[in-house]
């Protein structure tokens, strides 16, 4: 492929990307764009990620859990959701050296930083209301968490995870005058006040803490010392409601605790001893949650049951264990796959590893607690930064050899 259309093709992937971070209805427009303009070009040779066939085996384990479904009409969303992954396809193709993915961290940060700002406007004005009102509806911590672009803020803080984890180890390649934006991503984290994100951050950048210097840690983790001392006491506030049993109003976050998650994964696994292969169907876990569910109390022990909360149930449950296995296989040839690549890569592309390791950690962590997996904004930027390190690590094809125009020398 000439280098000034795969150029373009680069740029459209990388804003749809971007995009993501803004409106998943711009991300998907701009990726089908870069799909069709892929093709039109056929570029050679091709690159393979190695977690192809799990990810085929993944979407052939959903088909069949759909048509084992006793309503396959429900779960169609399941099955148009395949066209999301060829984003790591296309970043694997077209990000295909280290300057590539410079830019393409760049250019998350930069966005996230934007939606960063946003967001800490968004904190001040709900926290002001609250103070005034003690509304729920304006709690910071509960119902008025900080949302960025996004229309919810569990798809803002699951994307921040991954810009975060990515861009820590990303900042051995940009240098210092990025910390800035990336310390302001990490701050609003602590103030999304999600759990789930505070667990998928820490054990994201920890996983690869090792391997970065100090110079980069540093200057990025004090910062958010400070700002978590600041916001210490509705840190303290939200982790205490995760040991809430019980509330006098339903959406007041106490549905979010310990206890509800206990339920609703127990009443999970009797889905999956009843339906082992192919679980209950794609998008029916709301309909057949109150029929396994054990109890008398399921509007105020669990107020919300649209998924599990956790990826693992949550597609176990739905899809059965066929589709967990494949699932697993997935992120398993992913580990595998980028720690092989560290071992054997150039000084010049190991950070990239790194940020695709630190992401790839945040998701699964996070993961544990939330159902980011369907949530199709987080897991189109997870498929695009887990994907790069396949493409700058790539065999690249030597031109001419053994040149024969060699002009030949006398001693």
């Amino acid at each position: 492929m000439p280098a000034n259309r795969d150029s373009w093709v680069f740029v459209l992937t990388l804003t749809s990307a971007a995009a993501v971070l803004v409106s998943i209805a711009a991300a998907e427009t701009l990726l089908a764009i870069a799909c069709l303009a892929w093709i039109a070009l056929r570029p050679k040779p091709v690159v393979w990620p190695s977690y192809f066939v799990p990810l085929c085996a993944f979407m052939l384990t959903t088909v069949l859990a759909l048509l084992m479904s006793p309503q396959p009409s429900a779960g169609m969303a399941a099955v148009r959701k395949f066209v999301l992954f060829s984003m790591g396809f296309l970043a694997a193709n077209l990000v295909t050296t280290p300057g590539r993915a410079r830019i393409a961290h760049g250019t998350l940060i930069a966005v996230a930083t934007a939606a960063s700002l946003l967001a800490l406007g968004q904190f001040v004005v709900t926290y002001i209301h609250f103070l005034s009102t003690h509304d729920l509806a304006y709690d910071p911590t509960v119902l008025g968490r900080i949302k960025g672009f996004m229309g919810h803020w569990m798809t803002f803080s699951g994307e921040q995870v991954l810009i975060w984890c990515a861009a820590v180890p990303a900042l051995i390649a940009l240098g210092r005058r990025w910390t800035i934006p990336v310390t302001a991503i990490g701050a609003t984290l602590i103030l999304s006040f999600t759990r789930s994100a505070w667990l998928g951050a820490i054990a994201g950048v920890a996983a690869v803490a090792l391997f970065l210097p100090r110079r980069v840690l540093i200057p990025v983790l004090f910062p958010l010392v400070i700002v978590t001392a600041a916001a210490s006491g509705l840190i303290y506030h939200r982790v205490t409601q995760s040991f809430e049993t019980t509330s006098a109003n339903p959406n007041s976050g106490a549905g979010e605790g310990v206890s509800s998650r206990l339920k609703l994964w127990k009443t999970g696994v009797r889905m999956i001893h009843e339906h082992p292969l192919a679980g209950v169907g794609p998008e029916r876990i709301h309909a057949e949650f109150p029929r396994y569910y054990q109890g008398s109390d399921l509007a105020v022990a669990v107020p919300y049951y649209g998924h599990m909360e956790n990826n693992i149930m949550q597609l176990a449950a739905e899809r059965g264990l066929l589709c967990l296995a494949a699932f697993l296989w997935f992120i398993f040839e992913l580990y595998a796959s980028l720690i092989g690549m560290l071992k054997s890569a150039a000084e010049d592309r190991r950070w990239a590893i790194l940020s695709a390791l630190a992401a790839l950690t945040g998701f699964i962590v996070s993961g544990f607690f939330e159902y980011n997996f369907g949530d199709s904004e987080v897991f189109l930027l997870f498929l695009f930064i887990v994907s790069i390190p396949y493409g700058i690590t790539a065999a690249i094809p030597v031109e001419d050899p053994c040149p024969t125009n060699l002009i030949p020398t006398t001693s």
